[in-house]
């Protein structure tokens, strides 16, 4: 939920796009090593308070359109976080930022088109506007972009996870072994 919002706030008129990144990562770890299930609700509970913020324009309509229209979008991502749990279980976990920026870039195709010609907002490309990933738009577009961008999460997660194992396995310590306490050695003249 909070990490829906974050990546809300990613977004104009707030525009703080780092946290696309942060919500992006977030959305990989908290399906990581789900069932699919699990990930579909895990991935619902991220769209809906994402897409509540997103769209809260459409107040001016009625609130009963803004709650609708989450819930339908938010549906996409149900399907989403289902992919990512399955994804996050292959046998080759380098592979997993790529698999997560393929389903990000997937899930924004699918919300493009359906239903009715589909509603493209909430692109992550559309809250990297002004980013150092912004010059990916004119090589391959919006989808590149947040290729990128959901790439770049993916990796954040990936690293998270990595550095979660080396602290519970004790690995950190001999991964950087620090010298015995005692006298600085005296540096020759």
């Amino acid at each position: 939920m909070i990490s829906g919002l974050a990546l809300g706030l990613a977004f104009p008129p707030f525009g703080v796009w780092p946290l696309s990144l942060v919500a992006a990562a977030a959305l990989a770890l908290l399906t990581h090593g789900r069932t699919a299930r699990q990930g579909a609700w895990t991935g619902f509970a991220f769209g809906v308070p994402f897409f509540l913020l997103l769209l809260k324009w459409l107040s001016v309509v009625g609130w009963d359109a803004v709650v609708g229209l989450s819930i339908i979008e938010a549906a996409f991502l149900a399907l989403m976080g289902a992919g990512l749990a399955l994804v996050s279980r292959l046998p080759v976990p380098a592979l997993w930022p790529l698999w997560t920026a393929c389903l990000w870039v997937a899930e924004e195709w699918a919300r493009d088109r359906v239903p009715f010609g589909g509603f493209p907002w909430g692109r992550l490309a559309f809250a990297n506007t002004g980013s150092p990933y912004t010059p990916l738009a004119a090589l391959g577009g919006a989808p590149l972009v947040t290729f990128g961008v959901a790439l770049t999460g993916g990796a954040l997660a990936g690293a998270a996870l990595t550095l979660w194992r080396l602290r519970g396995a004790g690995a950190s310590r001999r991964a950087a072994p620090c010298p015995p306490p005692g006298p600085w050695p005296s540096r020759p003249p």
